[in-house]
């Protein structure tokens, strides 16, 4: 892997593909066996066949790492999941599909110092007009319990099925999973059920997508 390296500080990489800069350096001297999630990492940003680096068969060229970077800048990973703003939609991947690059005073608007980020898109009208069909979501998923007590617009696993929906406490703590459209209705969980049927996956700071024709 260390042909992969020739002009770019170990550091840098580690970063782009998010990794931490211990791991990386353990791979790179040959001390320890390279993660799976490590290779896919390596797939997405350099094209590198896994078969070549786990077997030695296969095809050997990869895209160079250069010192190409653009310094203060973060990147984030887009999963290859789907969350509904509709009837629903099961996880089926969490895969990560590319990196969106942005400036970290941009991204601290909307998510506090150190937590966690990550895009996904958004599919159905439900949550219209708030967030359309096909929106990039950006989320945050260090959270906890207050988050949800505070309302908002969050990714869900309701009875194992990924939703996007507004959720908000009730004064005798039960939850209502709420839609901005109103076409759809409100469903309200008891809280004795609540951690059995809900999960709570992250909470959504920004979404966007393409101008819409009226």
């Amino acid at each position: 892997m260390s042909l992969m390296l020739p002009d770019q500080i170990l550091a840098d990489f580690a970063e782009e593909i998010g990794i931490s800069n211990s791991a990386l350096g353990y791979y790179v001297r040959g001390e320890r066996e390279p993660s799976y999630d490590f290779l896919k990492r390596l797939r997405l940003a350099r094209g590198v066949d896994i078969n070549w680096l786990i077997t030695g068969d296969g095809n050997s060229d990869a895209k160079p790492v250069t010192s190409s970077k653009v310094p203060n800048q973060v990147t984030i990973p887009r999963y290859a999941i789907h969350a509904s703003a509709g009837g629903g939609a099961v996880v089926l991947s969490e895969e990560v599909e590319d990196y969106f690059t942005v400036s970290p005073n941009w991204l601290a608007r909307y998510l506090p110092k150190g937590a966690r980020a990550g895009i996904i898109e958004a599919r159905g009208d439900s949550m219209e007009p708030t967030i359309a069909d096909g929106d990039i979501l950006i989320l945050n998923f260090s959270i906890d319990s207050s988050a949800v007590n505070d309302g908002g617009v969050f990714v869900i696993s309701v009875d194992g099925v990924l939703l996007v929906k507004r959720l908000q406490v009730t004064v005798d703590g039960h939850i209502l999973i709420r839609s901005d459209n109103d076409l759809y209705e409100q469903e309200k969980v008891t809280r004795e059920f609540a951690d059995e049927r809900i999960t709570v996956h992250a909470k959504v700071v920004w979404s966007g997508g393409p101008i819409r024709r009226r």
